[in-house]
């Protein structure tokens, strides 16, 4: 009989797991939760979000997941993602991994670019030149979203 396999959000889930524990952090329900909503996003998420999941919400109260989410950033597992003057977004940071969005300007939703990275090149070139070490870097690209067009929000003319 074949052992289980771990699909790639497990993986993801487990190592978080165990670079909360190497970093010294207790392992909780909330903790692992919040994890696990984390890791299943396919976007980031604003802390509201968070703090509302039924996951979440059942087990623990909003200022519970604030905190999480700023012990879990001080590590260096969640990356906050500023948008303007909207509420931050937050994501899981992945070794190896990074992402760039696209932001709606009239209703903040975020969405990963599936793309290939521009600026991965100028980030190695930076890394080789000026020698920095655990360089790493986010684009945000802004416009108004088909839903928001279609909603008569903002005109389309570039």
């Amino acid at each position: 009989m074949r052992m289980h396999e771990k699909t790639p959000n497990e993986s993801k889930l487990a190592w978080a797991a165990q670079y909360c524990h190497d970093k010294g952090l207790r392992k909780t329900q909330a903790r692992d939760a919040l994890l696990s909503f984390l890791v299943q996003s396919e976007n980031p998420v604003t802390w509201g979000t968070l703090s509302e999941a039924p996951e979440l919400k059942e087990i623990c109260n909003p200022s519970t997941v604030f905190r999480l989410l700023v012990k879990l950033e001080q590590i260096g597992l969640v990356r906050r993602i500023t948008v303007r003057e909207q509420p931050p977004f937050f994501t899981i940071g992945m070794p190896g991994e990074h992402n760039d969005y696209v932001v709606c300007t009239e209703c903040a939703s975020i969405q990963n670019l599936h793309v290939a990275c521009p600026g991965s090149r100028l980030e190695k070139q930076l890394k080789e030149e000026l020698g920095f070490s655990g360089l790493h870097h986010e684009f945000a690209f802004y416009g108004v979203c088909r839903g928001c067009q279609e909603d008569g929000t903002k005109p389309t003319a570039d």
